[in-house]
This record gives structure tokens, C-alpha cells and sequence, in this order.
């Protein structure tokens, strides 16, 4: 009787266990942007070339980082540039150098090396420990925080489709090589009609408007930098870079009636229209950044009713399996 009653308490108590252990997967995974480093200006910023351990092990790896922009992230002569600018500020050592103390302004290499992404080299590699790198798309969240959040809102963010999907790890390239190719290995309709269409025959890819560069700004007060959107949305301002002339023709003749005294009311409302136009795509930009954010709220708050449930869960249960017990010995 004393096992079937052990027994029957462990049921009691299992599923409090089980959803403790869902609440830190799900507060574990939470993609909550790092707190904002503190202003700190660097004096006498000094580079030199270094060399990974990491390559007497692995040359085909090291090779490919090498030549790849990781590699130059800190040596690259437009961002030494850029952080003169920029009144050498600490902040932008924390993705261009591999580990950076925002303390003391100091770090232990140049560039996105090994280490920044794998992790500290770990003693008796490759025998006794691995230098495992998680092939998810957080990894990058890190540095490119911009990026991962359109990406986050987009379609190929809802499919799951991750960085390491399209994009080489150590080359930072293109896995396929080349655009059309990455492209129709999902998309293989689509890009036949494109080869058929006007657009492609004048040379105009899947880039060319689903990834149109963007000027984006990681941080408050830091430079300017310019990278592909990875929303894949595209967006009117992105027809009118090459077809301008077409689209606003409308408002070009308005805007000349207006000049010549014989606007309308219509020619008017269109010019008012046209100049909304960037507004709301910075409004719909905005409201993805907002989206995002609201997401890991969500995962946050999940984790806590789910531990606020294990919680209560565990106390009902302790209590259920004394009462049983005394009832028992009744």
C-alpha cells in the first residue's frame, strides 16, 4: 500500500514539474533587445592585425572569414573612419571588435573573430569540449538587431526560414551563390515569371525590390549605416526609383497648373497624398519594430503564467499528498 501511495503522490506532482520546465524554455528564449551600453569615449584607439588560434585546426574556416566582413569589421578603413566621426564611441566596439568590456574600453581581438560567435575557446577542444555554435537566427540578433527585427515581422520570419538558410556563416555570402539561384530554390515560380517579364529581361532581380537598401540606425546617436531590408516588402518609393517619370506624371502636371494658376481641387489633394506617402512607410516601419517588441513581451508573460501555474500546481500538490497521507494513517 506504502508504493501505490508514493506512486500516486509523483502523479500528482509530474505535471507541476512539467510545466516549470515549459516556463524556462519559453523565458529562455525571449529575443529582448540588450539594455543600451553606456556612453564612453576611447582615447588613443590602436589596431593591429590578429590571427585566431582557432586556424592551425581549421584553414578551410579560417580562410573564409578571412576575406569575409567579419573578419574586417574593426580594420575595415570606412568604419575606423565612421568611429572617428562618431567621437571614437565605445558602443561601436561591442559588434566590431570580439569581446568587448564597455568598462574599460578594452577587448580581446579585432573583428568579429571565432569567439564572438562560437563562444570562449573552451580547455581541451576538440577532445574533451565542443565550440558549438546555435544555428538560429538570435545569434545575429545581437549585432544586427535592425536586420533581425524586419526579419522577425517578416514572411520568411513566420515560415521559420533562418539567417543560416541564405547566408554562409564564415563567408557571410550567398549559399547558392548567386540571387537567382537562392531564390527560386523556394520560389521557382516566381522566378520563371521574372525571367519571362520585362524586369528581368532588363537585368532587374529579386533584390532589386524585395531588398532595397535602407539607411538604419542601430543606435541613438551612432552613425549611419546602410543594409539590405530584410522585410522583403516592397514598397511604392521603390517602383518610383526607376519608373519616377511614370508615376508622377500626374503630379508633375498638377504641380505645373498649380504654378500657372489653374490648379484644382483634385490636382491639389493628389499633392497632398504624395507628400503622406513617406510618412506612412516610416509609421508601417515603425509598427513592425512595435510588433516585434510586443512578441517577446507576450513570451515573457507566458513564462510567468506558466510559472505562476507550476507554482500553485506544486502547493496543491504537496497539499493533496498530505491529506492523502493522513488518510491514510486514519
Amino acid at each position: 500500500m506504502k508504493k501505490r501511495f508514493v506512486l500516486g503522490g509523483w502523479w500528482v506532482v509530474a505535471p507541476t514539474l512539467l510545466i516549470a520546465g515549459l516556463m524556462l524554455l519559453l523565458t529562455g528564449t525571449s529575443n529582448a533587445a540588450p539594455g543600451a551600453l553606456p556612453r564612453v569615449l576611447l582615447t588613443n584607439v590602436l589596431f593591429q592585425q590578429q590571427t585566431p588560434v582557432c586556424q592551425s585546426c581549421h584553414p578551410k574556416e579560417y580562410a573564409d572569414w578571412q576575406a569575409a566582413p567579419h573578419a574586417k569589421a574593426t580594420l575595415n578603413p570606412a568604419f575606423k573612419d565612421q568611429l572617428a566621426k562618431a567621437g571614437n564611441q565605445a558602443a561601436c566596439l561591442t559588434c566590431h571588435t570580439t569581446g568587448f568590456d564597455p568598462g574599460s574600453g578594452k577587448f580581446l581581438s579585432e573583428g568579429v573573430t571565432c569567439e564572438a560567435c562560437h563562444g570562449p575557446y573552451k580547455e581541451g577542444h576538440p577532445k574533451a569540449a565542443t565550440m558549438q555554435l546555435p544555428m538560429a537566427s538570435e545569434t545575429c540578433h545581437v549585432c544586427h538587431q535592425q536586420t533581425f527585427n524586419e526579419w522577425q515581422t517578416s514572411q520568411h520570419g513566420g515560415q521559420n526560414i533562418q539567417c543560416f538558410d541564405c547566408h554562409q556563416a564564415h563567408t557571410q555570402g550567398l549559399r547558392t551563390g548567386s540571387v537567382q539561384k537562392l531564390c527560386a530554390a523556394c520560389h521557382s515560380d516566381k522566378q520563371t515569371e521574372l525571367a519571362h517579364a520585362t524586369h528581368g529581361i532588363s537585368g532587374v532581380d529579386c533584390v532589386s525590390c524585395h531588398m532595397s537598401k535602407e539607411s538604419v540606425n542601430n543606435a541613438p546617436g551612432m552613425m549611419q549605416v546602410m543594409a539590405p531590408s530584410h522585410s522583403f516588402k516592397v514598397s511604392s518609393d521603390v517602383c518610383a526609383g526607376c519608373h519616377q517619370a511614370t508615376i508622377h506624371t500626374s503630379n508633375k502636371v498638377a504641380a505645373a497648373n498649380l504654378a500657372a494658376g489653374q490648379g484644382t481641387a483634385n490636382s491639389t489633394q493628389m499633392l497632398e497624398q504624395a507628400k503622406e506617402v513617406p510618412v506612412l512607410q516610416q509609421q508601417l516601419t515603425a509598427l513592425q519594430q512595435r510588433l516585434a517588441a510586443v512578441r517577446n513581451v507576450g513570451v515573457a508573460a507566458s513564462g510567468f503564467a506558466f510559472g505562476f501555474g507550476g507554482f500553485a500546481g506544486l502547493v496543491l500538490g504537496i497539499i493533496g499528498m498530505t491529506l492523502w497521507q493522513k488518510r491514510g494513517k486514519s
